[in-house]
């Protein structure tokens, strides 16, 4: 690898340049390109919020191959959480870990109706009005408003009525269709997608972005995602945080089949971060390093490296525990994590307002 000099300013770059940058640029030279920007766009906070995962089902008809936790009706240990079961489990969450976010995600259930989503989200907000709500991702409005007949319009209305906030920005995986036949084949494309989040946009619903990498894909289609993360953003300011997720192939049918034989490289992680800081640049404030699928010591590495979020305490994740990552964490260990790059640990609500310096 070496050092690639670049003549113009960042955010004029061509896709090429981009490219080698990802690829031919030395590593610590394009952490510390990345860092500058991250510094100079951002500051020295780096943040996370203190929040719950509910998975109220793993139900799931896509089947994607990527994925260690769907399962079908049939299968013995397939569930689905009543509404009174998941607000009984936020209102623990509320008072036992003070958390200002639940992080809803479940899968393309056929079973469940508009009546059960409603009632879910109105039970937590009238139990826990200070939780944000935050799901489903955009796949699951498009397939739920085919399921049951609705536009997509009247779906997020209806929603947001019932107590919706955020949309939890998943199953976006990589933008390139080719790569979306081999690993998300049944969901909806990447263009249905931000059409959805567009719209839930125009019904002040803002969404986090994420980008699956580590699996089939190429470096092209990495700077191919990330540049259309960032005209969707300059065309609708919507995204909260964008979340580069590590695909862990351990229990997946990709890995069972030979696809993906291994991890991604560490050097991948950091370079996969880097880049989305270098690509994105102001357009969307807040990059993380998402530990739960990259680990503690890698996230933390990332932080100098253009990431400045660690999206959250992930109180009771389980679809990566289903890979095999078993990791758990608190506030006061972010926070640790945080300090030992020597930046500034700060706790954040889910619209990325800073509640709180640690």
């Amino acid at each position: 690898m070496r050092e690639v000099v670049i003549e113009n300013n960042l955010d004029d770059l061509t896709f090429k340049e981009y490219l080698r940058l990802f690829t031919e640029t030395d590593l610590h030279s394009l952490l510390s390109l990345a860092d500058n920007v991250r510094r100079r766009l951002c500051g020295r906070t780096v943040t996370f919020v203190n929040n719950f995962v509910v998975n109220y089902s793993n139900i799931c008809v896509a089947r994607c191959p990527i994925c260690a936790f769907a399962r079908s009706m049939e299968d013995s240990d397939a569930y689905t959480l009543t509404p009174t079961d998941v607000v009984k489990l936020v209102e623990e969450a509320y008072y036992m870990y003070g958390i200002s976010e639940v992080h809803l995600n479940g899968g393309l259930n056929p079973e469940l109706d508009i009546e059960y989503f409603e009632e879910m989200f109105r039970l937590i907000k009238r139990r826990t009005p200070h939780v944000r709500i935050k799901g489903l991702t955009c796949c699951e409005i498009g397939y739920y408003s085919k399921l049951w007949r609705m536009s997509y319009r009247e779906v997020l209305e209806r929603l947001r009525e019932a107590g919706l906030d955020v949309l939890s920005g998943g199953c976006l995986e990589m933008y390139n269709n080719d790569v979306r036949k081999i690993i998300t084949p049944n969901k909806i494309s990447a263009e249905e997608w931000f059409n959805i989040a567009e719209l839930a946009s125009k019904y002040g619903i803002l969404t986090n972005a994420t980008m699956l990498f580590g699996h089939v894909e190429r470096p092209e289609h990495v700077i191919e995602h990330l540049l259309k993360i960032r005209e969707f953003q300059e065309k609708t300011g919507s995204i909260l945080v964008f979340i580069p997720l590590k695909y862990n192939p351990w229990n997946t049918e990709l890995y069972r089949r030979g696809i993906v034989k291994d991890e991604c490289s560490s050097e991948y992680v950091l370079r996969v971060i880097a880049i989305s800081r270098i690509v994105l640049g102001d357009r969307v404030r807040r990059i993380a390093a998402y530990w739960v699928s990259i680990g503690k010591k890698l996230a933390q590495v990332a932080l100098t490296g253009g990431a400045n979020d660690l999206v959250g305490t992930m109180i009771n994740e389980k679809v990566f525990r289903e890979t095999g990552r078993k990791d758990i964490t608190t506030i006061e260990e972010l926070a640790e994590i945080i300090r030992g790059t020597g930046y500034q640990p700060a706790l954040r609500d889910t619209y990325c307002n800073i509640v709180k310096i640690l």
